[in-house]
C-alpha cells in the first residue's frame, strides 16, 4: 500500500475543502479540475456531469484544459460509446467496488492501441496515458474526471492513484450536495411558476426530447392515456397527443436557439379535435433554475360546438362575445384574450360584464357551467 506524506494529506485536505465551498456544479469544475490536473502533473483533463435518463446515461456540461476545444462535444456525439471507461463506471458493481482506472486497468498496450477509440479519438489528441475517474452518489454514476499524459510521459503512478482516490469521496459529496440543493430550487421554481395552470388544466411537462418529466391524471383521462402511463411512458410521449399540439412543441425547440431566456409569455395556442373531444389550450417553452429546456403543455377540453351553438343563440351572445366566451372556457385570462383578439383589457372587460349580464351570473366559473348544464336542464 502506497504511504502519502503530510504534504499530500495537506493538499487534498486543501482540495476537500475547496470542493465543499463550492455552490455550483460550474464554480466545482473551475476551481477543482486544474488544480487535480497539476496534483498528478497530467497534461490535459476534461470532467463531464452525468445523469440518468429514460435513454441511459447522460454525459453533460463538460468542461476541459488543454484538450483541442471541439473534444468534448465529439466525444458526447459518438465516442463515449467505445470509451471502455464510461461501459465500466456505468456498471453498479464496478462503480461501487473502484472509481479510479488508469488504462493499464483496462486493457493490455496491445490491445489497447488497436481500439478505434484510441487510434480515432486519443491518438490525435497526442493523448495515450489516462486516468478516468468516476464519482459516484448511491450505485450509480454522478460525475466523470479524466486526466491525460501523452506517450512522451510516463504511466499515472501509484502514489498520483492514491492521491485521487483520497479525494474522490469529497468531490462526490461536494458534487450531490450541489445537485441537490439545485434540484429543490428547480421543484420550487417550477411550482411557483406554474401554480396558475395547475387548478384548472390538463398539465403536460416534457424536455427537449420531448420525453414526459410530469403528466397529471386528468390529461392521462383527457388523453386516452393508460393509468400505468405517465413517468412509465417509454419514449416521447408525442404518440399520445394531437399532431398541432406536438407540432407546437417543435416549433417552440426551433425557437430556442434565439431565446436569450425563454419566455413563459410567448404561447402557442391551439384549438384541435383528438378522439371526439374538443381540445383546447397552449405551450410554451419553460428553463427553470438554469436547467435544461423544457416545455409545458396546458389543455382542456371544450364543449361540444352544436352545443355551444345552441346556449349562445339562447342568450343571443354577439359573435364577439361568443368568442369571447370559447376563450375564457379555454381558460385564458383577460390579458391573454386581449392579446390573442389583438384588442384592449378594458375592451375584454367590458364585453366580459355583457356576457355575464345575459347569462345571468356572476364569475367565469358560472359562466362556463352555466353553458355547459343549460341543455341538460
Amino acid at each position: 500500500m502506497i504511504e502519502l506524506q503530510k504534504n499530500d494529506f495537506r493538499e487534498i485536505l486543501e482540495l476537500s475543502r475547496v470542493a465543499l465551498e463550492c455552490d455550483t456544479l460550474s464554480s466545482l469544475q473551475e476551481n477543482i479540475l486544474l488544480k487535480i490536473q497539476h496534483m498528478v502533473h497530467a497534461d490535459t483533463s476534461v470532467y463531464f456531469d452525468v445523469n440518468r435518463t429514460t435513454l441511459g446515461w447522460q454525459f453533460t456540461n463538460g468542461i476541459s484544459y488543454g484538450v483541442p476545444e471541439e473534444a468534448p462535444k465529439a466525444w458526447c456525439d459518438k465516442y463515449q460509446t467505445m470509451d471502455p471507461f464510461v461501459f465500466l463506471f456505468s456498471s453498479p458493481r464496478q462503480s461501487k467496488n473502484r472509481q479510479v482506472l488508469t488504462s493499464r486497468d483496462i486493457a493490455r498496450q496491445t490491445d489497447y492501441v488497436d481500439t478505434e477509440f484510441y487510434n480515432d479519438f486519443l491518438k490525435p489528441q497526442s493523448i495515450f496515458h489516462m486516468m478516468a475517474v468516476g464519482l459516484t452518489a448511491g450505485s450509480g454514476p454522478i460525475g466523470l474526471l479524466g486526466l491525460h499524459r501523452s506517450a512522451k510521459g510516463s504511466a499515472f503512478s501509484r502514489k498520483s492513484i492514491a492521491k485521487v482516490s483520497a479525494i474522490v469521496p469529497h468531490i462526490s459529496a461536494a458534487v450531490q450536495k450541489i445537485k441537490l440543493a439545485e434540484m429543490t430550487d428547480i421543484r420550487e421554481e417550477l411550482v411557483r411558476t406554474l401554480a396558475a395552470d395547475l387548478h384548472r388544466r390538463g398539465l403536460i411537462i416534457i424536455n427537449k426530447d420531448f420525453l414526459p418529466i410530469f403528466l397529471d391524471k386528468r390529461t392521462r383521462k383527457i388523453l386516452n392515456i393508460p393509468a400505468n402511463g405517465g413517468h412509465e411512458i417509454v419514449g416521447p410521449i408525442t404518440d399520445f397527443l394531437p399532431v398541432e399540439i406536438s407540432q407546437s412543441c417543435q416549433d417552440l425547440r426551433n425557437r430556442a436557439s434565439t431565446f436569450h431566456k425563454p419566455n413563459r409569455d410567448e404561447r402557442i395556442y391551439f384549438e384541435v379535435k383528438h378522439e371526439n373531444r374538443h381540445l383546447t389550450g397552449y405551450t410554451y417553452a419553460y428553463q427553470p433554475g438554469g436547467a435544461d429546456l423544457c416545455f409545458v403543455i396546458c389543455l382542456d377540453t371544450k364543449p361540444d360546438q352544436s352545443l355551444e351553438a345552441e346556449n349562445f343563440a339562447k342568450y343571443h351572445l354577439t359573435p364577439r362575445e361568443i368568442e369571447i366566451a370559447y376563450l375564457i372556457s379555454a381558460g385564458m385570462t383577460n390579458p391573454e384574450i386581449a392579446k390573442k383578439l389583438f384588442i384592449s383589457i378594458r375592451t375584454v372587460q367590458a364585453h366580459l360584464r355583457t356576457i355575464y349580464r345575459k347569462v345571468r351570473v356572476h364569475n367565469r366559473t358560472s359562466l362556463v357551467s352555466r353553458l355547459l348544464l343549460d341543455d341538460h336542464q
